[in-house]
């Protein structure tokens, strides 16, 4: 069994940074600074490159309703280096009846030089976005390092700090995964009860899925409040946005264009319960934009589109 000891190496992440790159998310890394955590001695990362041959780190998350999933936005820590021979890939897994990733949905290889170690958020498009419903995983996978082809750079996924991960969300088994070394069928572990003999760690992976929500869906947080579908979409600049919140409290709407220049950042002051929240910019020129919704409950982005 894993032994787990506690070396923490800092995120760069910025509100800056994030601001560029939007997604669904279980930590606001622009608030919660992300870490990667190491064994003690020489053994590797906890949620990287290892002496155990760890393969791949994947995340659930949850909507009610339809998605397009587009592709997943990360934030990677480790050292540089010469990359390899090996390819990384991001993926989306259908989530099986025992709570782990089962059918493979969507795949993105990436050479390992193409991944920043720095702890700038990094985002990947699917060659073809795919459809997602309920849950569904997002996940990074090292490949089989262990069998040659492995330069000298070092990757792991990061993660929020120990505890950030409420009690309230030990629950859902399988929120985040870990798939260990085999040479047969792929074995998924729960990342908190099944991967380490002494420690059940309360973390969430920086792992964030770009999801375009359909117009009857919702995404949840944790039943204290949640975000609608953007209508009508599209649009000509006018649209609402559907908030519900537990507490109220300030929320912020930031509009990017897809090379990531904020074109529009507005500010509202939520009430407790349903809200609906009037976005308006004129002149904005025809194409897809994405719209970043910060609740008191949550943060997630959807994708609209101007004519």
């Amino acid at each position: 069994m894993k032994i787990k000891t506690f070396i923490f190496l800092l995120s760069a992440a910025s509100g800056a940074v994030y601001g560029q790159q939007t997604t669904l998310q279980h930590f606001d890394p622009s608030v919660v600074t992300p870490i990667a955590s190491a064994y003690g001695g020489a053994e590797g990362y906890l949620t990287g490159h290892n002496d155990y041959g760890d393969e791949e780190f994947a995340e659930k998350y949850d909507i009610q309703g339809n998605g397009m999933l587009h592709g997943i936005s990360a934030i990677h820590l480790g050292q540089d280096g010469t990359p390899g021979s090996i390819l990384a890939s991001y993926r989306a897994y259908s989530v099986g009846s025992a709570g782990l990733p089962e059918t493979a949905l969507a795949n993105k290889n990436v050479s390992y030089s193409a991944i920043p170690v720095n702890g700038q958020l990094t985002t990947v498009l699917f060659d073809n976005p795919v459809n997602v419903s309920s849950s569904f995983f997002v996940s990074f996978r090292l490949g089989d390092y262990l069998h040659g082809g492995l330069g000298t750079k070092r990757i792991a996924i990061a993660h929020s700090p120990e505890g950030t991960r409420p009690a309230s969300d030990f629950t859902n088994f399988g929120r985040n995964v870990i798939r260990w070394h085999s040479h047969g069928a792929a074995v998924w572990k729960d990342y908190r009860t099944e991967n380490f003999s002494d420690a059940s760690p309360a973390i969430y992976f920086a792992l964030f899925p770009l999801v375009e929500l359909s117009s009857l869906a919702v995404v949840d947080f944790n039943k204290k409040g949640n975000v609608g579908a953007v209508y009508p979409n599209p649009s000509n600049g006018n649209f609402i946005v559907p908030v519900k919140t537990a507490s109220g409290g300030s929320a912020s709407f930031k509009l990017f264009d897809m090379s990531g220049k904020m074109i529009a950042d507005k500010q509202a002051n939520l009430s407790s319960g349903a809200n609906e929240f009037k976005f308006s910019e004129e002149n904005l020129q025809k194409g897809n934009y994405i719209l970043l919704i910060k609740t008191p409950e949550g943060n997630v982005s959807q994708k609209v589109s101007i004519r």
